[in-house]
């Protein structure tokens, strides 16, 4: 009976979600499922790695307690995450024992460019993470989390990474409660962090390209016909 009633209140909070959502039009009802699907495909990297050339990845790192290993993959990567589904690029270098250093990238990154990366600390519970300063600071996208690139022999692996908060981030995002901050955004954030990667995810909302666009027309010269301006 207990559980008839909370799955109850748990179907009157998200009817209630989204009519809040719904309420805002068709462009917020839009980034709503887009936001949900962003959060699905961060729940978890599951798949194989594929290597143009030979690399080795022995690393293991089990919810920030058993941390050990060494991996340096640069190749690609298919299966359920990467914050996809499907194929995308892949590099991952991680080496540690107790506590370890984590640098991921998925998609559309430069390895050179630390703002592109998931870049931590791992071990000691995950307090190793949250101490982690600058570039290596760590956030809610891997952390707590379990991170296995392991075993990649060669030219092939696999990949079997488990992100808690982001589970439960998409599960309570369908109330519309983002306690990743990455609605919005490639990258999360704890609440008391301030936001330096900002990296948009999607795209800005209509209104903010059509105000974009009458800036434009409005700076032409007088007398230039606003139907040959190009707007792109």
């Amino acid at each position: 009976m207990g559980m008839k009633r909370w799955i109850g209140r748990l179907g009157l909070v998200l009817v209630l979600a989204v009519t809040l959502v719904a309420s805002q039009g068709c462009a917020a009802v839009g980034r709503y499922f887009q936001y949900r699907y962003h959060d699905f495909t961060q729940m978890v990297d599951g798949g194989f790695t594929f290597s143009p050339k030979p690399c080795i990845g022995l690393y293991w790192d089990s919810l920030d307690v058993l941390v050990a290993g060494y991996c340096n993959i640069d190749g690609y990567f298919f299966g359920w995450g990467g914050n996809q589904l499907g194929m995308t690029p892949i590099h991952a270098y991680c080496y540690g024992l107790v506590v370890s250093r984590e640098e991921v990238g998925w998609g559309d990154f430069d390895k050179n460019d630390p703002k592109t990366l998931y870049i931590r600390y791992g071990g000691l519970a995950g307090l190793a993470s949250i101490a982690g300063e600058g570039d290596a600071r760590g956030t809610p996208d891997y952390t707590p989390a379990c991170v296995h690139f392991f075993p990649h022999l060669g030219y092939v692996g696999i990949v079997w990474n488990a992100r808690w908060t982001q589970i439960l981030d998409f599960f309570l995002g369908w109330t519309t409660l983002d306690i990743d901050g990455d609605d919005g955004y490639k990258f999360g954030k704890w609440p008391w962090q301030e936001r330096t990667k900002l990296q948009r995810n999607v795209e800005e909302p209509t209104e903010v390209t059509a105000a974009a666009a009458a800036a434009r027309v409005a700076a032409l010269p007088d007398g230039a016909p606003d139907g040959g301006a190009d707007l792109r």
